[in-house]
């Protein structure tokens, strides 16, 4: 009897302590700002297969995902709770725009930020995928 109540004790303990919590993610804030109402794409997903490869790049396929042109700012919460993955890429439209911001949050945790001109054939990429390892060259097939 008093086993049990010891492990009972151990269990409320620890779940106290956040060590049984689920570690999955809830949810991808995107944050992408710069030039006031300039026009950028964002390709934003979370069906898709990543995967490294012997080069160490990681290749991504996208197999549904939403296309948004829109105006700088643009912030956005993304629900990833069921897939356990997100991928955004912000690119630029007709002109190179000089000042771009993009970060991206798990859950609280800031897990990209980037900055710098957004040029031509050089998009700012994210992949995202829970417990599984991901470089930051990333391509899109």
């Amino acid at each position: 009897m008093r086993r049990i109540a010891f492990v009972l004790l151990a269990a409320v303990h620890l779940a106290g302590c956040g060590l049984i919590e689920d570690p999955a993610p809830n949810e991808a804030r995107l944050v992408v700002f710069g030039e006031t109402d300039k026009p950028v794409r964002l390709i934003i997903s979370t069906e898709f297969v990543a995967a490294v490869n012997e080069d160490g790049q990681t290749r991504v396929v996208i197999i549904q995902a939403d296309t948004v042109v829109t105006t700088l700012p643009y912030e956005r919460v993304y629900t990833i709770e069921e897939n356990q993955r997100f991928f955004a890429e912000a690119a630029r439209l007709d002109e190179d725009l000089q000042t771009v911001h993009m970060e991206v949050y798990v859950d609280s945790r800031k897990e990209f930020d980037e900055g710098g001109a957004l040029l031509e054939g050089q998009p700012y990429r994210f992949v995202y995928t829970f417990n599984q390892r991901i470089t930051r060259e990333i391509i899109v097939i």
